[in-house]
């Protein structure tokens, strides 16, 4: 999921994360889903496993001096030498925090600073704006490995200094358009603001089926398969829970951890879902991220809650097709919510 209606500072720091097509993205036009979703690089894998921290690339980090602790100001980054080059992503931790070590599975949230290694240029900060980002630390997620490197084994609590090298962010191809080359390391400060471990699906009470609504019936594996009535689409965006979560109720500006999958009203095709790509969508709620019918529907709803959304064109995505979806579409949608902070 890449929040293509994020601010500046939230749409440079999510150049860390490597989306996967996601239809529920607010903005319309690309194929498939999100106008921003960024290829994966050529070759990349995401492993979930602490970092190597060579001596010879602990180093490099103990070059760098990282000053300030308020946690509302971006720290000072100090770099006695350039360019900064590792061979792997190395991690050096500079406060070491006491709250749960993230592991494989993890939500870890972090405020964060990005810098480019060749000429110590800071590309981004989230410390003023108090936003924060999280990043799920699976194999199959849609961050890039040296982020899901980095932030395994780290504790809540703790600040970080990690460098990326361009093998484990972006490859060769680089994001030029953020001005980092194929050659370009990253370098970042994070301090880890929460590390916890979502759902992996809804659970709570089941909610008898409301007559005329579609059907839903649920694969542990596959996820929802969703059944469509033949029958004229609602005009009005329905939102029906088939769990009943127990957890916290979600608030719009929390960073939400969703299952989901979509289908069009007409024939029941899907047009995209997470289960297959067993990577759950991170992104935030009620701020235009996503389409109005999720920020709509979605705050309020408790954790752990399975909701059922018919979507029409205008909480959707209107007169203007979007990949699979065609114009004027009525949307369904079941979402599991698996995390919210």
């Amino acid at each position: 999921m890449r929040p293509p209606r994020a601010a500046a500072a939230a749409a440079l720091l999510a150049l860390l994360l490597v989306p996967a097509l996601a239809a529920c993205s607010s903005d319309s036009g690309a194929s498939g889903g999100a106008t921003t979703a960024q290829p994966t690089p050529t070759g990349a894998t995401n492993p979930v496993h602490p970092p190597a921290n060579s001596a010879a690339d602990l180093a490099v980090l103990d070059g760098i001096t990282v000053a300030g602790d308020d946690p509302a100001v971006t720290p000072k980054v100090t770099f006695g030498k350039l360019p900064v080059e590792v061979s792997a992503t190395t991690v050096k931790t500079l406060k070491e925090g006491t709250g749960d070590a993230s592991s494989d599975g993890s939500k870890v949230t972090v405020r964060q600073a990005l810098f480019l290694g060749k000429d110590g240029k800071q590309l981004d900060s989230n410390f003023e704006s108090k936003d924060t980002a999280s990043f799920l630390l699976s194999p199959t997620g849609n961050t890039i490995p040296g982020l899901i490197t980095a932030l395994t084994g780290v504790k809540a609590g703790s600040r970080i200094l990690y460098a990326i090298p361009p093998g484990d962010a972006f490859g060769t191809g680089g994001r030029t358009e953020a001005g980092i080359s194929g050659s370009d390391d990253l370098v970042v400060v994070a301090d880890i603001v929460s590390v916890n471990r979502p759902l992996s699906q809804a659970t709570g009470t089941e909610v008898p089926p409301v007559a005329g609504l579609p059907t839903v019936t649920f694969d542990a594996t596959n996820g929802p398969t969703i059944t469509v009535p033949k029958t004229a689409a609602p005009t009005t965006l329905v939102s029906q829970n088939l769990i009943d979560g127990a957890g916290p109720v979600v608030a719009s500006g929390q960073t939400i951890t969703v299952h989901y999958t979509g289908a069009l009203w007409t024939d029941g095709t899907v047009f995209d879902s997470s289960w297959p790509r067993k990577a759950p969508a991170n992104f935030v709620i009620g701020q235009g991220q996503v389409i109005p019918g999720w920020d709509k529907s979605l705050v309020g709803k408790k954790v752990g809650s399975r909701v059922l959304l018919v979507v029409p064109p205008a909480d959707g995505y209107g007169a203007q097709a979007n990949g699979k979806i065609p114009a004027n579409s009525t949307l369904v949608f079941v979402i599991d919510i698996l995390d919210a902070g």
